[in-house]
């Protein structure tokens, strides 16, 4: 009979290391599901944050504010350059060095509006 109770202590003990076994596994998924929990709520709230901050606008570029005295510097050209025709335009005294046959021609351009 010796045997028998011997069996029955190993069973015992087997069934005693299987319900360890199972604990420490719930222990281990329970804390998995609140990890996976926190990381869920915490997305949520950094999300609706952002939501919110780009709702009211935080993320718009800044309107450049408009100067109310605006300095203008007479040194630095303005936004606008001139036109093909002001450039060609002379001064008697700079068309001597123009050979004749460049003086009287037109540029294909001025040709074609006309």
């Amino acid at each position: 009979m010796s045997s028998s109770k011997g069996k029955a202590r190993q069973r015992q003990l087997a069934r005693a290391k299987h319900e360890r076994q199972i604990a420490r596994q719930a222990t281990r998924t329970r804390r998995r599901r609140q990890i996976g929990a926190a990381v869920a709520v915490v997305a949520i709230i950094a999300g609706a944050v952002l939501l919110v901050l780009w709702l009211t606008g935080a993320f718009d570029s800044p309107e450049p504010a408009e100067d109310p005295n605006p300095v203008v510097s007479e040194d630095v050209p303005g936004d606008e350059s001139p036109s093909p025709d002001e450039n060609s335009s002379e001064s008697p005294g700079e068309g001597a060095s123009e050979s004749p046959s460049e003086a009287g021609s037109e540029s294909p351009s001025e040709e074609a509006a006309e």
